[in-house]
């Protein structure tokens, strides 16, 4: 959740310094992960969101943190906004993150515009 929180607020001080949430660039759509990867950990690496954030530590135990190359692999899916200011906080129950997987046995972890996070069952319902 810590590793979370950072990301939220990485997250925030982008949109704060820059304007707009992050936009992946048009010509790396449909590129491989791992391009998808290292531009999320370039684009809010001098906001803190260092390789290490975006790694959840209960993942890195249970599975392989490192692609087949070696590379840092992210654990967390961010949202994907367009470039108007207000639409990260435009509802408050839109995540801005989204956890890979069911790793602690409550659904994803889920974090949310003002640094909140819960767990998917808590938001959905077990499923």
């Amino acid at each position: 959740m810590a590793n979370m929180k950072s990301l939220q607020t990485s997250l925030a001080a982008y949109l704060q310094d820059v304007g707009h949430w992050p936009q992946e660039p048009v010509e790396q759509t449909g590129d491989s992960e791992s391009a998808y990867e290292d531009w999320w950990l370039k684009e809010l690496a001098q906001y803190g969101g260092t390789p290490e954030v975006w790694m959840c530590p209960t993942i890195k135990r249970l599975v392989s943190s490192r692609s087949k190359d070696g590379r840092p692999k992210i654990h967390y899916t961010p949202t994907m906004f367009d470039e108007n200011p207000g639409t990260p906080y435009k509802w408050s129950t839109q995540p801005w993150l989204i956890e890979i997987g069911n790793m602690h046995g409550h659904g994803a972890f889920i974090c949310y515009p003002d640094g909140s996070i819960r767990a998917m069952d808590d938001v959905a319902g077990p499923g």
